[in-house]
């Protein structure tokens, strides 16, 4: 089998009599378990409308290795050995996929977000421009691994008076929706740009190339959209006229 194959797997197991509920927490166990595993994109667990006791499980993983770490992890042996006492029969299908309609955000894991809230203040969360040496151009605050999200992604800028950022980018997925908060400037969004003030709200679509830049009192503004892993790129100097 070829390297890194996506795999999905369906298996069909039917509990011993009155055990269906309880097999059904063990595998819901597993799939919090095998969040940890990058390499599991999917775990789903479903109960029958018909047949309480007759559970499936919809699982997709980044290739066979995956599977098999999964299988060898001491955690899910123990679940797996707590769970087949209750297993009257277990059926195991496993199938290449081939194509079709993608999961919610390509990531199935994404349609189910952390429960709870999570509660920060921007200025603690780390200022990537400075880290980058553009401090005098910028700030700019990625808060999505400080808030935790899997589904959407939220970053804070401030671009200094009359600065311009020094790159454009632009996602390959992700839809965008960029709101000022306070000060005024301009957007560059491929050939067309658009005057921004306090209180703008501004939607870009994936594949376009956006650069923005700060009038006389600053530009503040917040982005919020889509997160995606390794979606689009940037591009230096892109806007010099």
């Amino acid at each position: 089998m070829p390297d890194r194959e996506k795999i999905s797997r369906y298996a069909k197991a039917t509990a011993k009599e009155g055990k269906g509920g309880e097999l059904a927490g063990l595998l819901l166990e597993a799939a919090d378990a095998n969040r940890a595993f990058e390499g599991c994109l999917q775990y789903e667990v479903h109960q029958s409308v018909f047949d309480p006791d007759t559970v499936w499980v919809t699982e997709a993983w980044v290739d066979q290795d995956a599977v098999k770490a999964s299988l060898e992890d001491e955690g899910n042996k123990g679940l797996i050995g707590r769970a087949r006492p209750l297993i009257e029969d277990m059926e195991v299908i496993e199938l290449i996929p081939l194509g079709g309609i993608e999961a919610r955000l390509n990531d199935p894991r994404a349609a189910t977000p952390s429960p709870g809230y999570t509660l920060v203040q921007a200025e603690e969360v780390k200022d990537s421009a400075k880290e980058h040496g553009l401090e005098e151009i910028q700030e700019a605050r990625f808060a999505n691994e400080a808030l935790g999200t899997s589904q959407a992604g939220f970053t804070w800028f401030r671009v200094h008076p009359n600065q311009r950022q020094p790159f454009g980018h632009h996602h390959d997925k992700a839809e965008e929706v960029y709101f000022v908060v306070s000060g005024s400037g301009r957007a560059k969004l491929d050939d067309d740009i658009v005057d921004l003030v306090e209180g703008s709200i501004l939607r870009v679509g994936p594949e376009i190339t956006r650069c923005f830049e700060a009038g006389p009192e600053g530009l503040v503004y917040v982005a919020s959209g889509q997160k995606f892993d390794k979606d689009g790129d940037i591009t230096p100097g892109w806007w010099t006229d």
